[in-house]
């Protein structure tokens, strides 16, 4: 999906700045990243129903960046932002997500390989003190962080 600011066409799902053809074909995709703008732009007052409908409409009909662009010219960079501020969260939630099942399983195995060690020192030489406590809480607090960046629910703000 693109933006044209001046006259130089910019590719919204990169950082501003960064210039694309404006002649590539579209898919599905962008169409509807397109579609989505659009309605938090009507959200926001930025559009009328009408408009909404008419720019919606030739969304879904755009073949080319410079089509779909054609829709965004007049909209604020601060929706643009915003709309990249929650994408990049979600990418960002979708990653933790993916590795907090092996940092826990790894978490869950070394402190049973700890607790296991401990035990066999308290029963040769009668050292009780828990020391795996240490470790379990220091690394306990990353596994909770990990775990809490894979549930954070990012509340869109629209201009």
């Amino acid at each position: 999906m693109h933006c044209t600011r001046g006259t130089t066409p910019v590719d919204t799902r990169t950082p501003v700045g960064q210039v694309r053809s404006a002649a590539v074909r579209v898919g599905d995709r962008e169409r509807e990243r397109t579609a989505v703008l659009l309605t938090d732009a009507a959200a926001a007052g930025l559009l009328t129903l009408a408009e909404l409908d008419d720019r919606l409409a030739r969304a879904w009909r755009a073949g080319t960046g410079a089509e779909l662009s054609a829709l965004e010219d007049d909209l604020p960079t601060s929706l643009l932002r915003e709309r990249d501020r929650r994408e990049a969260a979600a990418r960002a939630r979708e990653l933790a997500r993916a590795g907090l099942g092996p940092h826990v399983a790894s978490y869950l195995g070394v402190m049973a390989l700890l607790t296991a060690i401990w035990l066999l020192v308290g029963l040769a030489g009668g050292g009780w003190y828990p020391w795996p406590v240490w470790p379990a809480l220091g690394w306990g607090i990353g596994v909770v962080s990990h775990a809490r960046a894979a549930r954070v629910q990012v509340v869109p703000s629209l201009p």
